[in-house]
């Protein structure tokens, strides 16, 4: 029995499939970079999360791909550009202000709507 117990206690370690990756860095800046990187990209086959939190093999060969291009010397911008133009707009948690203008503006032409009809509402019955 007592076998048994330690045998169901030790065989998830024996006979776990999952390698902790690691990664070496020169320093500490771009080691904070790629940890910070990581929670900036969304899974693309996990909803909702980052591929921080995410074994998924699309999640490690893309936080294989942050640590090459960081070993490279890229900024993080050319990082999450180069991530964009391979999964779309999506792959990042930060709208770019190109592709959703109309939902920065909006806001702002709404608002400018409401006080010029209120201006039109007031003259009228002042």
């Amino acid at each position: 029995m007592r076998f048994f117990v330690f045998f169901l206690i030790i065989s998830p370690l024996i006979f776990s499939k999952d390698e902790i990756q690691t990664y070496n860095f020169k320093n500490d800046f771009d080691e904070k970079r790629f940890y910070s990187l990581q929670k900036e990209v969304s899974c693309p086959l996990c909803e909702g999360s980052s591929i921080a939190g995410s074994n998924a093999p699309i999640a490690v060969d893309i936080k294989n791909k942050i640590y090459l291009d960081i070993v490279k010397g890229k900024s993080n911008e050319e990082i999450l550009t180069n991530l964009r133009d391979i999964f779309g707009n999506d792959v990042t948690y930060k709208p770019t202000f190109e592709n959703n203008m109309i939902l920065w503006f909006l806001p702002v032409v709404l608002l400018l709507a409401i006080v010029f009809a209120a201006r039109i509402f007031l003259k009228k019955n002042a």
